[in-house]
């Protein structure tokens, strides 16, 4: 493994600790905040279970990388990391359709900026992924 695919390695594993910093923050402030306000609009459910997938899944990501960095560079594993950084996405898009169908049922009447500052948090963290994706693309094109 040559030293530039190492310190790729190391900076897309330190990215992905600052997501999950982030996503962790937002997941025990905003989205604890929305969770209040989302029994009242029957979701409260679905959110709960959408956060604790988000959480495990970002550990594992997170866990993934950081046994790629240290223990050498594979293919599979890079392309599994991939495929979860896929998933953790989907899943912050699944919980801001929860966001809109809040809005729908009458939330922005009560909450408007809590939902407007939670939509801006998973625009942030969607768009913080697809950098993490060209990262272990760029990785994967230099191995």
């Amino acid at each position: 493994m040559s030293n530039d695919t190492v310190r790729a390695l190391e900076v897309v594993a330190a990215d992905f600790v600052g997501f999950s910093r982030v996503l962790q923050k937002v997941l025990t402030v905003e989205l604890e905040s929305f969770q209040g306000l989302s029994g009242q609009y029957g979701l409260y459910e679905d959110v709960d279970g959408v956060q604790a997938r988000l959480l495990r899944l970002a550990a594992h990501i997170q866990s993934a990388l950081e046994t790629l960095r240290d223990n050498g560079f594979e293919d599979s594993g890079l392309w599994a990391a991939s495929r979860q950084v896929e998933l953790l996405d989907s899943l912050l898009e699944q919980l801001d359709r929860y966001v809109i169908v809040a809005d729908l049922r009458g939330a922005t009447l009560t909450s408007g900026d809590l939902l407007k500052k939670l939509q801006s948090w998973i625009k942030t963290l969607r768009e913080w992924l697809t950098g993490v994706r060209k990262q272990l693309a760029a990785i994967a094109g230099e191995a």
